[in-house]
């Protein structure tokens, strides 16, 4: 057991010991008022009446158990604003699957950009426990979150990045015009590939890669020599392509060679709008073997306010109680 605000403790005696003062001095004020006040005679002929001892011990005993009562309230009150918790350490255990979800950003993938998020939102709940990263690109390549389990803080990325899509300010263009040409999408798949830390370890490493791979310019990588990278790397590709429809025949040809690279890594090849698009590539992820490694050890505060709040709650009815008797 610890306490978190100890000096709470302090604070509170020197109020209690303000007011003590506060009550002293206005009694002794009061005594000097009432100094003068005319003698009764006789009124030990009242005072020795059984009845009136009676009476009076009555009294004295309710006045002695308000302020007792009163007393233990105070104090939980006290230890309640002190805030006494239990201390405990957690280990909790961390999945060694890792997943870097890449997505263009280039001026072809405007119109889907912000269905891609809904998209990679799903994704994130379906992989609740594993370490999701993302990484966007255009004619270079920009982490917008790196790898994490925080499922909170993996939304709270997906709405910020929803929201720039919206702004006119095109704030998520910052670092990604770094290069010759736009949408390079080698480039970003073999950034992608070197953004999993931890090489040392046996872990399920996978990339998400959305694009309709309509490059213009000169990349560094080609598509196939990012997807070799990814071989290399124990790295299975899964490709998502907004591109891949009837309505667009002219694009037939990158579609083909996308899917060629990424059936190339161990991975699977989807169109956008492919309905079984996300829980294939969940079931494919989560069939990977997988271990449940130690995550760090945290040190973890637990409020225990329980045994105060009841000793209150109790104190209060006994004071309500007390108080009634009094009032007879």
């Amino acid at each position: 057991m610890e306490v978190i605000f100890w000096w709470m403790g302090l604070a509170w005696l020197v109020v209690i010991a303000a007011v003590v003062a506060i009550v002293i001095v206005r009694r002794r004020r009061r005594a000097d008022d009432t100094a003068a006040s005319i003698p009764v005679a006789h009124t030990e002929r009242l005072t020795e009446l059984p009845g009136y001892r009676a009476a009076l011990a009555r009294y004295r005993a309710l006045l002695f158990s308000l302020a007792a009562v009163l007393v233990i309230a105070l104090l939980a009150s006290i230890g309640l604003t002190m805030r006494f918790s239990s201390i405990t350490l957690v280990q909790q255990d961390e999945r060694n699957r890792d997943i870097v979800l890449c997505l263009d950003v280039s001026g072809s993938m405007i119109d889907y950009d912000t269905e891609v998020l809904d998209v990679f939102s799903d994704l994130a709940e379906k992989f609740a426990g594993e370490r999701l990263s993302l990484v966007i690109f255009n004619a270079s390549a920009v982490t917008y979150f790196p790898l994490t389990s925080d499922v909170d803080y993996i939304q709270s990325q997906f709405t910020r990045l929803q929201d720039e899509f919206e702004s006119p300010d095109l704030e998520y263009y910052n670092g990604t015009l770094v290069g010759n040409g736009s949408s390079l999408v080698g480039d970003g798949l073999a950034s992608c590939a070197v953004r999993f830390d931890q090489p040392d370890e046996e872990r399920s490493r996978s990339v998400i890669l959305v694009t309709d791979n309509l490059v213009a310019g000169e990349p560094i990588f080609s598509l196939g020599d990012a997807g070799n990278l990814a071989q290399e790397r124990g790295i299975r590709v899964y490709g998502v392509n907004p591109g891949d429809s009837t309505a667009k025949d002219y694009l037939d040809e990158l579609a083909e060679e996308f899917e060629e690279v990424v059936l190339a890594t161990g991975g699977s090849y989807y169109a956008l709008d492919d309905p079984s698009a996300i829980p294939s590539i969940v079931s494919q992820i989560t069939s990977q073997q997988a271990a449940l490694n130690k995550g760090p050890v945290q040190l973890v505060h637990d409020d225990e306010p329980a045994l105060a709040v009841w000793i209150i709650v109790i104190a209060m009815l006994g004071l309500f109680g007390l108080a009634w008797r009094l009032k007879r």
